[in-house]
C-alpha cells in the first residue's frame, strides 16, 4: 500500500506540473511553475512540522567533506556540455532560473528523500535495497512530465541521468541525516548541468561541442553516481 500511495501522489504531482505547464503556455506567466513548488515545499514543511521533525532533517550537524561526492558528476555534467566561452546573461532570466532550480531541489527532496525514506524506512533504521531501487526509479519517472515538450533524446538521456542522480541524493541524505546535503548537491548538479542554458548566447548553443563521446560520458557519470550512493548505504551500513 505504501508503494501505491508514494506513486499515486507522484502522479498527482506529475499531472500538476503537466497543467501548470499547458496553463503557463495560455497565460505566458513561467512564475506559475514556480508557485507551484513552493506551495509543494510548505506543504510538505507543514507535515515536517506536524511530525516534528524540521528541524531533524534541517540540520547541519554533517561533515561538509560528504559534499565532495558531487566532484565527479559536476566534471561529467561539464564535459557533456562544453561549449564556446561566448557568454551574454541575461539578468532577470539568470535569476528566475536560479529561483527555479532551488525551488525544484527543496521541493524534490522533500518529497523523494524526506516523505520517501520515511516510508521505507525500516524499524531498525534500515533500508532494504529494493526500497532504495524503487525511490530513484521513481525519482527519475517523475521527470516524465517534461514529456509535454515531446518525446526527444534529451528527455531519454534525462531519465536515464536521474536514475544515477536518484542513487547517490539517497545515499547522501541517509548517510547525513540532513536534508540540506541533498538539496545542495541537487542544485549543484542541475546549475552544472544547465550552466551554458543560463550564459550562452544562441550562437554558442548552436556550436557546443558534444562529440561523439556525449552517450558514453553520460553513462559513466550515471555509474560513478550510482557507485558513490551504494558506496554511502553500504559501507556505513544503511541497509539490509
Amino acid at each position: 500500500m505504501k508503494y501505491i500511495g508514494f506513486l499515486f501522489v507522484a502522479v498527482i504531482m506529475g499531472f500538476l506540473f503537466i497543467s501548470i505547464s499547458e496553463l503557463i503556455k495560455i497565460t505566458s506567466i513561467n512564475e506559475l511553475d514556480t508557485i507551484l513548488k513552493v506551495f509543494l515545499i510548505i506543504a510538505i514543511s507543514i507535515y515536517a512540522i506536524h511530525s516534528k521533525e524540521l528541524k531533524t532533517i534541517f540540520n547541519i550537524n554533517f561533515l561538509p567533506v560528504y559534499l565532495t561526492v558531487i566532484i565527479p558528476p559536476l566534471i561529467f555534467s561539464y564535459l557533456i556540455q562544453v561549449c564556446p566561452l561566448d557568454f551574454e546573461p541575461y539578468q532577470s532570466f539568470i535569476l528566475s532560473t536560479v529561483i527555479s532550480t532551488v525551488t525544484t531541489a527543496i521541493w524534490e527532496e522533500l518529497y523523494f528523500r524526506y516523505i520517501g525514506c520515511s516510508l521505507f524506512r525500516e524499524d531498525n533504521g534500515k533500508y532494504k535495497w529494493y526500497n532504495i531501487v524503487f525511490l530513484a526509479l521513481t525519482f527519475s519517472a517523475m521527470h516524465l512530465v517534461n514529456i509535454t515538450s515531446g518525446l526527444s533524446i534529451s528527455l531519454i538521456n534525462q531519465l536515464v541521468f536521474t536514475v544515477g542522480l536518484g542513487f547517490l541524493l539517497l545515499g547522501l541524505y541517509i548517510h547525513t541525516k540532513s536534508i540540506i546535503a541533498p538539496i545542495i548537491a541537487h542544485f549543484c548538479i542541475n546549475t552544472m548541468a544547465d550552466y551554458f542554458n543560463l550564459f550562452a548566447t544562441e550562437q554558442a548553443r548552436a556550436s557546443a561541442y558534444f562529440g561523439e563521446y556525449e552517450y558514453i560520458l553520460l553513462i559513466l557519470d550515471v555509474i560513478v553516481m550510482i557507485i558513490i550512493g551504494i558506496y554511502l548505504l553500504k559501507k556505513y551500513d544503511h541497509v539490509c
